[in-house]
């Protein structure tokens, strides 16, 4: 069969893909070609400005002179060195960064840090006044606001940004108090401008609590007036720790009026069994102890169980139960109360107890001492032993001149003679103490 010879239309038609074709191709190329070369100048770049050293920023600077991170970082950098040069070099770094990204309140914290570290307050104030107005919610701003003016030497500007410091977030509270309290020494201008009228209490209970920690107790007692005063509610926890600081400076007088306070707000509930007067708290045991200000407490012991709930009582629902599951020849304290009494009074303490195969003839006994002069007055009533029924303990005793507050305790004395060790279980209910009439 003979061959057909090709047309020329049919050559042309034949060869144009083709060149199209390596066209697309040499396009693609050029493009793939252009995408490397900036993954890679990107990658050169984020490796560049993660560096520690201020030559390799700057050159990352170079290949991407818009990146306001960069800025940031050479400032961050610069603002190392201890060299004037330097520290105003980082400035202007900062302000660049600030300029590239306006909106973000890091940048202005970093230019007014910059500008502070070159005593230059006309860029400083502004600068931080910028992140505030930015991030008008985040306590950090508020805290770096708060010490450049405090730094400056300027008090009202300092204690306002404090403030508003606390308002967002009291966790603040006890770095604020320090600082404060170190840089100004005067404890009725930091409540006055510090916490101020503030609404949640817990800004003044911490004062109180950290007033009293640095043995400022007239500050403190300022700020329980104006909390015992208010009308927003607080736990018992809020106020436990500057309560207990009280007992333990032995202030007895001021403890027990934070106490009265608490009952007369309802923070501490009254006992049902309350008697009038009768100075021991809770001394029907018919509500859960407190374990701290003037309500029972226990002392914990791997030999001595103690039970605040036992419902076998002498009167009422509820009694205290000491139980010594092991023999054991110690003195132990499994229960005891802080009671405020008045000096140069004689009192009755007096008590309902029964017992269980107490085989000591050191058995339980009630106790009262006094905490601030134990030698001064130190007196018990008669022991419990063996098993006895609900019966009647009393003591008389007689505050001294300057007794303001007694221990009255559960309390059970080494012995001396055989069986020394003791086992068993000892009731203790309807405690008091009575001041005997004149």
């Amino acid at each position: 069969m003979p061959v057909r010879p090709l047309s020329v239309d049919h050559l042309e038609f034949s060869l144009e893909p083709r060149w199209r074709s390596g066209w697309f191709l040499s396009l693609a190329a050029l493009v793939t070609l252009a995408g490397s070369v900036e993954a890679i100048k990107i990658a050169a770049v984020t490796a560049l400005g993660k560096s520690d050293e201020v030559a390799d920023v700057q050159m990352a600077l170079a290949l991407d002179p818009g990146n306001a991170v960069l800025y940031s970082r050479l400032s961050k950098l610069d603002g190392n060195s201890l060299e004037l040069s330097s520290l105003a070099a980082a400035a202007q770094e900062a302000r660049r960064a600030a300029e590239l990204n306006p909106y973000k309140a890091d940048n202005w914290l970093a230019l007014a840090s910059a500008c502070e570290s070159v005593q230059d307050q006309a860029c400083a104030d502004p600068a931080f006044q910028r992140a505030l107005d930015l991030s008008p919610m985040v306590p950090r701003v508020w805290w770096m606001a708060a010490n450049h003016y405090l730094r400056t030497d300027r008090p009202p500007a300092a204690l306002s940004c404090f403030h508003r410091l606390l308002e967002l977030s009291p966790d603040y509270a006890e770095p604020t108090f320090d600082l404060t309290l170190r840089a100004y020494g005067n404890p009725p201008m930091i409540l006055e401008n510090v916490v101020g009228e503030a609404k949640d209490l817990r800004l003044a209970l911490a004062f109180a609590d950290f007033m009293s920690a640095h043995n400022e107790f007239d500050a403190a007692h300022q700020a329980w007036t104006h909390i015992a005063n208010g009308r927003a509610p607080f736990p018992f926890a809020a106020v436990q720790s500057y309560l207990e600081r009280l007992l333990d400076r032995g202030r007895y007088q001021e403890a027990q009026a934070v106490w009265l306070d608490l009952e007369r707000r309802g923070v501490i509930a009254q006992p049902p069994d309350s008697e009038p007067g009768n100075l021991v708290f809770n001394g029907g045991f018919e509500q859960p102890p407190l374990g701290a200000g003037f309500d029972w407490r226990s002392s914990p012991s791997s030999y001595v169980a103690v039970d605040f709930a036992d419902t076998s009582s002498y009167a009422g629902a509820r009694c205290l139960r000491v139980d010594f599951p092991v023999g054991q020849n110690d003195e132990f304290e499994p229960a005891y109360q802080m009671v405020p009494i008045a000096s140069k009074q004689t009192y009755t303490l007096a008590a309902y107890v029964r017992s269980s195969d107490i085989t000591s003839d050191s058995g339980p006994r009630l106790r009262v001492t006094d905490p601030a002069c134990p030698r001064c007055l130190d007196a018990s009533t008669d022991t419990t032993v063996g098993s006895t029924p609900w019966h009647q303990v009393a003591l008389r005793f007689s505050a001294g001149a300057q007794t303001q507050a007694v221990r009255v305790s559960v309390w059970r004395a080494r012995s001396r003679t055989f069986p020394m060790e003791i086992s068993g279980s000892f009731w203790l209910d309807s405690v008091s103490v009575r001041a005997e009439r004149p």
